[in-house]
């Protein structure tokens, strides 16, 4: 009886993270990562992973504000797209900081990846399709695993970012205004959940995993420079 009252009270958001912890785990051990905290990651692999993730923001955007107008409260609604906004707009500079120092800024916008492509399609799936609380897990993960990835590079005590070409990256996603933001949205989430039947909670956790498990695969294929093969 005692560990069903324990189970209750336990949060979405813990429940969740628990599920996605071995897509986390393969994160960390991808070469994309591994190579970026060292500094040793072509820079080549690191602009084509910029110039996806831009096209992949921009869809994100527009499904943060689609979801931000299901709210029924105002305040609630202010509060999710101010926060969206504050976090995509230091995600945005980060890219410009980097495209222009490489000479990407001007050029044509690229196609985007099959797996940008599926990305995005996804989270315009969850945003119209699914109902809101599905929804808000489904976006959280571009928010929670990042700001992970971020904090787990910096706390590499062996490895000093002083030389690190990606400095910037790391210290933007494992900063901890970064973290506060996003526990703004895990909180929305959690009360989301809190009301919600235990069916709608596995819906959000399958949708949450999910997330991060198409946020490992963005990665790779950025590693791996993925094109259309047909």
């Amino acid at each position: 009886m005692q560990e069903h009252l324990s189970a209750e009270k336990q949060l979405w958001s813990e429940e969740a993270w628990q599920a996605a912890v071995p897509e986390y785990k393969r994160i960390l051990s991808l070469p994309f990562i591994s190579e970026l905290s060292s500094g040793e990651l072509p820079e080549d692999k690191f602009i084509y992973y910029l110039e996806q993730d831009s096209l992949y923001l921009q869809e994100y955007s527009r499904v943060m504000a689609l979801l931000s107008s299901r709210f029924d409260d105002p305040d609630t609604s202010r509060l999710f797209m101010s926060l969206a906004m504050e976090n995509l707009d230091s995600e945005k500079a980060l890219h410009n900081f980097w495209l222009s120092a490489s000479g990407q800024c001007g050029r044509p916008a690229p196609s985007a990846s099959p797996v940008c492509l599926l990305c995005s399609s996804h989270l315009w799936r969850q945003a119209v399709a699914e109902p809101m609380e599905v929804a808000l897990a489904s976006v959280l993960p571009c928010f929670l695993v990042y700001g992970k990835v971020g904090q787990a590079i910096l706390g590499m005590a062996e490895h000093s970012l002083e030389s690190n070409p990606y400095r910037k990256w790391i210290l933007t996603y494992g900063d901890a205004s970064f973290d506060e933001q996003t526990g703004k949205l895990v909180n929305l989430c959690d009360d989301a959940a809190s009301k919600a039947l235990p069916v709608m909670r596995r819906r959000m956790t399958d949708a949450f995993v999910t997330g991060v498990r198409l946020e490992r695969m963005f990665w790779n294929s950025a590693y791996e420079k993925q094109t259309w093969i047909i």
